[in-house]
Formats: structure tokens, C-alpha cells, sequence
């Protein structure tokens, strides 16, 4: 590969050198992107500013399939409130899976009508094989949040035509952990009529929180895996073996799922072995499903 490379200042004027071989070795999912997809990846950083050391955007690549550019979903969401025409949103969710749609309403104060999204459930929801049954079924996050998901795909995509030049034509990552509700008009309404004790399942229809024992039985639990690291690595050890998860490539399927924020292209066999106890938590949370 040729030697690639860019130097830009990102919005906050931090100065920004970035080479191919950077994106080979620490960006990109996977070794295997060509000079094309580095080049062009380079050029999409430095026009729009963007910083991949900060996850603001990733290149996304599997063997065999072209690179895919995704922005996180809190780049987008801060790049149009940043933006002087930029007046609020609005969001609603409606039905019930697997007919569930969710609306996002964005305002411009240069526009006399604002643009507005609905995207089906069954069009945006994310999902992975089931390796014992062979069935698609959802992703951890559309499983356990559905209605705050699809928000998300709605906004993401609303905010993209309501602002085209802020990202570009990137893909955005509706897994980022971000809050969307401080500019949602509708909430911020709603929020002073609502118990606030219940506010997670009467806006989203995400269950409140665990009780108290439960919240406690959790961190017992977390605390003996980090107390017994051993003990910990064994049982997971077992689960892949029943599992005959026994290639690197299989693993880091796993670690995606569970970690799809992180990069996990160049991990070696001993990546458990180097792994924290709270994270090997949640990879045997994830397999013991």
C-alpha cells in the first residue's frame, strides 16, 4: 500500500495526522481494506473534520465486502445542534412489534416546514444468527430496547436530510449510548404531566429500572467474577468449547456483539487472558443466553 496520509484541525481546531497505515492497523475492522477504500476513508475524515481516535467515525470492514463509513450517532446529533438554523425535534413511537414505527420531526428556523421521517421496526431492527437454532433474532439493544432504538434510526435519519452537509453520505451508528432527549420538544412537554418514576416505560416503553434486590443480586454477581477471575475465565472457556467456538474469526463475531464499539481486528488467542473481569462478565453473559 502506498503511503497515505492527511493533516487536518478537527471543529475544536485540534491539529489531526493521519497515515493508511493507521487505518490498517488501529481503525479499520479488518486488515484486509484496500488502498481505495484507505484513500477515500482519509479524505472523508479530513473533509468532514472528523477524528476516528475519538470514535467519531469508523470504517467498518468484513473480507469480501466493500468498507462501509459510519458516523457515531452523537457526532450528528451534536453537529445539527451546532447548527444556527437548527430549532429542536420531535419524536413518537407507535404500535407494537413487529408493526412498530417511530416518526422524527426536525426543525429548521430557515425552513418554512420541517422535515419529518417514520421508519418501519422491521426495516431498521439489527439482528444476528443464532448459531443453535440458525434464526435471525435482534441485536442485545433491539432486543431489550426496541421503541428507544427505532427513535433513533428515525432522528439519525432525519437529521441527515434535515442537515446533508454536516455528515456527508456516512452511515450512522444508531448503537452509540447517547442521550436524545435534551432538544426533543415532545418530551420536554411530556416530562412535566408524567411520574417521573415511570418516565423510561411511559415515553419509551423501556422497562424502569430493577428493584432494589435485583440491582443488588447484579452486583454480587460482578463482584464474584472480579473476585474469582479464574474461575470466570474457565466457565468461559467451557461455554466456547460447547459452543465449538474454536477460531479466532468465530470470536470476534462475539466481541463485536458485545463490544461493537471497539476494535477488535488484530486479536491473538490470548485475548481473554488479557481481558478485565468486568468485560469477561459480559462476554459470558452474552454466551450463556
Amino acid at each position: 500500500m502506498k503511503e497515505l496520509a492527511v493533516s487536518y484541525s478537527d471543529e475544536k481546531g485540534q491539529e489531526i495526522k493521519l497515515t493508511g497505515q493507521d487505518v490498517v492497523e488501529y481503525i479499520s475492522t479488518d486488515s484486509s481494506v484496500t488502498e481505495k477504500e484507505v484513500f477515500a476513508f482519509l479524505n472523508m475524515c479530513k473533509y468532514l473534520k472528523l477524528n476516528p481516535f475519538l470514535k467519531e467515525i469508523y470504517l467498518i470492514k468484513y473480507k469480501d465486502s466493500p468498507a462501509t463509513f459510519v458516523i457515531s450517532y452523537q457526532t450528528l446529533l451534536k453537529r445539527a445542534e451546532e447548527n444556527k438554523n437548527f430549532d429542536g425535534y420531535e419524536t413518537e413511537v407507535k404500535g407494537e412489534i413487529p408493526n412498530m414505527t417511530a416518526t422524527a420531526t426536525v426543525y429548521r428556523k430557515d425552513r418554512s416546514y420541517p422535515v419529518k421521517i417514520t421508519v418501519n421496526y422491521s426495516e431498521a431492527v439489527k439482528t444476528t444468527m443464532d448459531r443453535q437454532t440458525g434464526e435471525l433474532r435482534p441485536t442485545t439493544m433491539w432486543k431489550n430496547m426496541p421503541e428507544w432504538m427505532l427513535r433513533k434510526v428515525a432522528l439519525a435519519r432525519a437529521l441527515k436530510e434535515a442537515f446533508p452537509s454536516a455528515v456527508g453520505n456516512v452511515q450512522v451508528s444508531e448503537s452509540d449510548a447517547v442521550d436524545i432527549d435534551s432538544g426533543d420538544k415532545r418530551i420536554i412537554r411530556e416530562m412535566a404531566s408524567i411520574d417521573t418514576s415511570k418516565v423510561n416505560e411511559e415515553l419509551y416503553g423501556i422497562p424502569d429500572e430493577p428493584k432494589e434486590e435485583a440491582k443488588t443480586k447484579i452486583k454480587e454477581e460482578v463482584k464474584a467474577h472480579e473476585a474469582k477471575p479464574k474461575e470466570a475465565k474457565e466457565r468461559l472457556y467451557e461455554i466456547l468449547k460447547e459452543k465449538k467456538i474454536d477460531t479466532l474469526a468465530k470470536v470476534k463475531e462475539i466481541l463485536k456483539s458485545v463490544f461493537p464499539d471497539e476494535n477488535w481486528s488484530s486479536i491473538k488467542k490470548d485475548v481473554f487472558e488479557k481481558m478485565d473481569s468486568l468485560k469477561l462478565s459480559k462476554v459470558l453473559e452474552y454466551l450463556a443466553r
